[in-house]
């Protein structure tokens, strides 16, 4: 029997007999290749110009996504009664600049081949003069790990230039990043602390992060409509490590040494540069729209707590002055995401037994750029966060086939983990119980704004193990990816994708999810978490 074959006799065999429900079968098999490959193609096609909020792509991919949900039985997960939940953005396409002088000595930082902005000051115009420059280590002030980077300095309107990461060795978690690590962290401190502007340093030798924050400070960024009172950096973004050496040097100090004693939570330095930072950007106020729909639970004590499956329905959109393909299709990122979500939400609908929380779905929005829509759902929450029980975040799947394996990010941060691991056996597959990475992928997806809020989340996909290929395909497949067609209009459907796989998934994920909604008890973080339910 192929392997294939043997994979499907354990899902017949195993799944049904104790720990899941009568019809959960029949229900499951609803989720099909071919239907997710008919939405991957409208989600991803030209027609949909890319997705980006606040396009028509926005309005015809909205559309869509309630219809399915509708034709599909659900519920309208907005307590208006509808689909929708609004989300107030601003559209930006800034040009900034910064020129530094030291004893007459002149440096201009040029954009955006020095540096690049991930987020500016919402307005037409927006100045600082004379900013002193200061070096702040990492930028990190984390009390629990006795660490503050802004000790005795005052960084208000200065510009603040940080390294990226996070300490090595055991001053942290050792090999395993936190979230003090990323830029979105060092940003928020930055602002809180008053800074004029924060660039990170990094090196586009060995990241290819500055190439993709290249390609997106010449497109229109959004922003959640800012707070009223609200003050913010000029400009939060990224710097080469070459311009910052130049910058140090310029400054008085040695880049290297700084980095090095940045390494023991040296002091921040104040350099003897000072900066003029400006920032020109054409601005537009919108509303864009997260898709919500829900499946009520089947019992009186706990279906008012819910678990939340999300997927990020957004791409860049269409670049005008792209030459040849002007389309950013987003078909893997996350047109394949987005049609799990769909398939998962019709499954529980068709469920002639549902499970005892209620489930709801949220296609989110502005997650190209920094998860807008679910930082503004955990804000702004349909259902309260104390009843929100688990997220499951569904972004960028897999097209190659079946494997006999799946992992997660974060493994070891929350029990989601062994609803995972349950599900996966229950599929006669491997569940793989270990760390993936670093820890830096559950950082880099819609989940995050969940764990932030203090609720147990998880950003799970495919292995590499692929049925009736090579041991060596699955991490080819998916370096060629990201080397080729990540964030680029070449991330479009392509005529020998399999989808099976994915199919395969979102049932692994609809088993998994009913697993938690169905239990007496909540997932819970595990202790060393660094996140807690508020």
């Amino acid at each position: 029997m192929p392997k294939i074959l043997i994979h499907r006799a354990a899902l017949s065999l195993l799944a049904f007999t104790s720990a899941l429900p009568s019809g959960f079968e029949s229900a499951l098999t609803t989720i099909e290749a071919r239907n997710l490959s008919a939405h991957v193609g409208k989600l991803a096609s030209d027609e949909f110009g890319g997705r980006a909020p606040g396009t028509r792509g926005e309005t015809l991919t909205v559309q869509y996504l309630a219809e399915q949900f509708a034709q599909s039985g659900l519920t309208p997960g907005n307590p208006d009664g509808t689909f929708f939940q609004e989300v107030p953005l601003v559209g930006y396409q800034s040009v900034p600049s910064i020129e530094v002088d030291a004893g007459g000595k002149k440096l201009t930082v040029a954009f955006p081949d020095d540096f690049v902005h991930d987020e500016v000051a919402l307005r037409p115009h927006a100045a600082a003069r004379n900013a002193g420059v200061v070096f702040a280590g990492y930028g990190i002030v984390a009390p629990a790990y006795g660490w503050d980077d802004y000790r005795d300095i005052d960084v208000r309107n200065k510009l603040v230039i940080v390294l990226g990461g996070e300490p090595s060795g055991p001053a942290f978690k050792g090999d395993v990043r936190t979230w003090h690590s990323t830029r979105e962290s060092k940003f928020d401190l930055a602002a809180a602390k008053g800074a004029a502007g924060i660039l990170v340093v990094t090196d586009p030798a060995k990241s290819h992060t500055f190439s993709v924050f290249q390609t997106f400070a010449k497109m229109e960024g959004n922003a959640l409509k800012p707070a009223r009172g609200k003050s913010s950096p000029l400009v939060c973004g990224l710097i080469t490590l070459d311009a910052a050496r130049r910058l140090m040097t310029l400054g008085g100090q040695d880049f290297d040494q700084l980095q090095a004693n940045a390494q023991t939570g040296a002091h921040a330095v104040a350099t003897s540069a000072h900066a003029n930072i400006s920032v020109k950007s054409r601005l537009r106020r919108f509303v864009s729209h997260n898709v919500v729909a829900r499946v009520e639970g089947s019992d009186a004590r706990l279906k008012s707590e819910y678990v939340v499956y999300t997927a990020h329905w957004d791409h860049l959109g269409t670049d005008p002055n792209l030459s040849g393909d002007k389309i950013y299709n987003g078909a893997i990122d996350n047109a394949v995401g987005t049609s799990q979500l769909l398939e998962i939400a019709r499954a529980f609908a068709a469920l002639p037994h549902k499970p005892k929380r209620s489930i709801l779905f949220v296609a989110v929005t502005g997650e190209e750029k920094g998860y807008l829509g679910s930082r503004f759902y955990t804000q702004h929450p349909l259902v309260p966060l104390s009843a929100t029980v688990a997220n499951i975040n569904l972004d960028g799947g897999n097209v190659w086939g079946v494997t006999t394996d799946l992992i997660t990010t974060g493994y070891g941060m929350s029990t989601l983990d062994e609803a995972l691991r349950d599900a996966a056996r229950l599929q006669g597959r491997n569940f793989v119980e270990e760390p993936i990475d670093d820890g830096s992928l559950y950082f880099s997806s819609d989940q995050i704004e969940f764990a932030k809020s203090g609720v147990p989340a998880a950003f799970p996909f495919s292995g590499s193990e692929y049925v009736g290929k090579s041991k060596e395909f699955g991490e080819a497949a998916w370096d060629a990816y990201s080397k080729n067609d990540y964030h680029q209009p070449t991330d479009a459907v392509k005529p020998d994708w399999d989808l099976t796989g994915a199919a395969e998934d979102a049932k692994w994920l609809m088993i998994a999810g009913w697993l938690v909604a169905d239990a007496e008890q909540r997932p819970e973080w595990k202790p060393g978490s660094e996140f807690s339910r508020r």
